[in-house]
């Protein structure tokens, strides 16, 4: 289970940082920006789910430019950040609410597409189960988030500390896929690619970590601040790992796209 609060908290703190550092968050937004080349669709109504800064909302109000589109997160002054559109009167079209519990009537949307936002879930099935319930029959939902090997070089230099977990699980794809079947999504496609970033040191990756809100927000995680000397052995444990192009960090990128059905177990 997630501390909601604090997961909150670091996104707002985050909300002047992430543009600046969210590389690989950017990067896969544009992959599945890519994905909807290849859809011929003129949607109405678009909903960008776990919408952040609103880099897919500028995305697919560039590719549809005629769609209304929502943006919605959990974190408020996220939301401030998302840009202005309208051709009259600009303006954000924003909502700030929990993707477990969507605001919004059934068949509300074309579109739902959600970039990053799903492992931030603690139960994938229930989220996919409203999305089905505001897509209408025949709508598309698109979508990434992240797999196992997601920051396995952190996980790996705490192992080497104690056994507490500090680095949060991330679902299997085949997990995320039988959410889709679960919730009666017509014929769901399932990929996923690995994706390194290289840091110059450790410093530099935890900086990049913190400035795009990524931070240990389990329930259960240790209480109290982390100690110097803990804190350098991490740093070190890190350090260990460096090859010829900087230290890495891994992100294991989950992609999914189904299609609405008209049904939901979500009354």
């Amino acid at each position: 289970m997630f501390d909601y609060t604090q997961v909150r908290n670091r996104f707002n703190k985050a909300c002047h940082s992430y543009d600046q550092y969210a590389v690989v968050q950017q990067e896969v937004g544009r992959r599945i920006d890519e994905r909807f080349e290849y859809l011929k669709l003129s949607p109405q109504r678009i909903l960008d789910l776990g919408a952040g800064t609103g880099q897919m909302t500028q995305l697919l109000q560039k590719r549809h430019p005629k769609a209304h589109i929502v943006a919605l997160d959990l974190a408020e002054a996220m939301l401030t950040q998302v840009p202005k559109t309208g051709r009259f009167f600009k303006q954000r079209r924003v909502v700030c609410a929990d993707m477990h519990q969507l605001p919004f009537p059934a068949g509300s949307f074309d579109i739902v597409v959600s970039n990053f936002a799903l492992q931030w879930s603690h139960d994938v099935r229930l989220v996919m189960a409203e999305v089905a319930r505001v897509l209408v029959s025949g709508g598309v939902f698109v979508f990434s988030t992240l797999g196992p090997d997601t920051l396995l070089e952190c996980r790996l230099a705490w192992s080497k500390l104690d056994s507490t977990m500090h680095v949060h699980g991330f679902l299997d794809m085949h997990d995320v896929g039988d959410a889709l079947v679960h919730n009666c999504f017509a014929d769901p496609v399932m990929d996923q690619e690995h994706l390194t970033a290289f840091y110059p040191n450790p410093d530099q990756l935890l900086q990049e970590l913190r400035s795009v809100g990524v931070g240990n927000t389990l329930v259960e995680r240790a209480a109290g601040l982390t100690g110097r000397h803990r804190w350098q052995s991490f740093k070190a444990a890190l350090e260990e790992q460096r090859i010829a192009e900087g230290i890495p960090l891994t992100y294991e990128v989950v992609y999914g796209l189904a299609w609405g059905s008209g049904i939901s177990p979500v009354r």
